[in-house]
């Protein structure tokens, strides 16, 4: 059995090169979070969860954080996170620094003339990922100006920071800040699935045409024993030109959720499926597998995603073979008809200390501080 404890601080990179700064702080930092789209919009996918649990998280270490976005109205979120309109970029002095949160939030920081923080997901070339043939000029526009006008760039990966080296060089600075999870979760509440059903649980967006054949396929293959719950958008569309993205009727569609209502479906499912969007590691990177180990919810997952070094270290699930839909089924099996393969309250305590979205706040802290006391 894998030892967990904090102690020994597995899969949590830090900030390379920045040093602890033990000063006192002085003064209250103002940073303004840019979003590309409307922040008030319902938390159901991770754009807008790592958002506001950035942004509140900063607030409650004592920042001046607000998001800065296009909405025709200011206001607050849960009361809490102020939402300013894109304008207040234009006023000199308004924030000690601004954080861009994807691609297209760099094009929106208008006349704000301060350092600013770029994170993207994936790094995209001229080739690849081949899902991005459509806005791949955009992308590549964007990577520019986050080049020229970033002090420092934050990726999920070292799958992704050595790409952008290839491509960039050495500047900005990059520091790797991983997806998290909630430290609190709620209660085990209601079963929403039928009584008896082996629930298998796809959380997220489907956001590949192959992510589509492999569901459809899965779901016919384990009709025997189980069923594919969908909550999330089906997106594969817009990737896939004019091939059919249609999901098998065999699938149960939930639609969206808000966060807050996934963690029943995640208590009570019997496995937690990842699937990978091509055979490239640096476009695989998988948020959904935080948040199914915060929950206790064994994982099977694909060759070529990155975060199943997660699933390795936690012994919580099983990775099958990339794109062998025999080997899904097996492995699907096993899980189902097998005991749990470790104590998932050990795992669950694990992410909770060593991958919440407070762990992550601590390492932008870190990096804020870095920046403006250099």
């Amino acid at each position: 059995m894998l030892d967990l404890s904090p102690k020994r601080n597995l899969g949590t990179p830090g900030p390379a090169g920045f040093r602890y700064l033990s000063f006192v702080w002085k003064y209250v930092m103002r940073i303004g979070i840019v979003f590309h789209k409307n922040a008030f919009a319902p938390p159901s996918g991770i754009d807008l969860v790592r958002l506001r649990a950035i942004s509140l998280g900063l607030i409650r270490k004592g920042v001046e954080a607000e998001i800065i976005a296009p909405v025709q109205t200011e206001g607050t979120i849960e009361g809490v996170i102020p939402v300013r309109k894109l304008d207040v970029l234009n006023s000199p002095n308004q924030y000690d620094l601004v954080k861009t949160c994807y691609h297209d939030s760099i094009m929106l920081i208008r006349g704000y003339q301060g350092p600013v923080i770029s994170r993207i997901v994936r790094v995209v070339d001229q080739k690849l990922p081949e899902r991005d043939d459509a806005a791949r000029e955009k992308l590549l526009h964007c990577q520019e100006m986050i080049k020229k006008r970033a002090v420092a760039l934050v990726l999920n990966n070292k799958e992704n920071e050595d790409r952008w080296r290839d491509l960039y060089g050495d500047e900005p600075q990059i520091i790797l800040v991983p997806t998290g999870c909630p430290a609190e979760i709620p209660k085990p509440h209601r079963n929403p699935f039928q009584p008896g059903e082996q629930a298998i649980l796809f959380l997220g967006s489907v956001a590949s045409p192959r992510m589509v054949r492999m569901l459809n396929e899965a779901a016919r293959n384990i009709a025997d024993f189980g069923r594919i719950h969908l909550i999330g958008l089906n997106k594969a569309g817009m990737y896939g030109g004019d091939e059919d993205c249609r999901l098998d009727p065999i699938i149960v569609d939930h639609g969206e959720l808000s966060e807050a209502a996934i963690w029943d479906y995640i208590q009570h499912a019997r496995i937690g499926l990842a699937l990978a969007t091509g055979p490239y590691p640096f476009d695989n990177d998988v948020s959904k597998i935080f948040n199914y180990l915060r929950g206790g919810l064994p994982v099977l997952s694909e060759e070529q995603i990155v975060n199943n070094y997660l699933i390795r270290q936690t012994g919580l699930g099983r990775i099958f073979r990339f794109d062998d839909m025999n080997d899904l089924t097996v492995q699907a099996k096993a899980l189902i008809m097998g005991p749990v393969p470790t104590d998932k309250r050990v795992v669950m305590r694990f992410m909770a200390e060593e991958h919440s979205w407070d762990k992550r706040v601590e390492t932008y802290l870190e990096l804020f501080r870095a920046i403006l006391h250099n």
